[in-house]
């Protein structure tokens, strides 16, 4: 019923994808060398380290918020 399903290799894949267009600027021809390439490791590597800095950020941003907060009480 016009319903696709995606194991997680292909989610993992997309997933790179993803990250390497938007999160880094490659072009489409860019993702498809890395992604033919025998050196998946550093790629993962750098998503790792992309989604880490941006929930370190996400962090940062909260905790100045609830500091702001609090200054504003007193």
């Amino acid at each position: 019923g016009n319903r696709r399903y995606y194991d997680n290799h292909n989610i993992d894949i997309l997933k790179k994808v993803h990250f390497l267009l938007k999160e880094q600027g490659m072009t489409i021809k860019g993702v498809k060398k890395i992604l033919n390439s025998k050196e998946p490791l550093k790629l993962d590597e750098m998503a790792n380290n992309s989604i880490k800095a941006d929930n370190l950020r996400n962090k940062l941003v909260k905790i100045s918020k609830i500091v702001k907060n609090l200054k504003e009480l007193k």
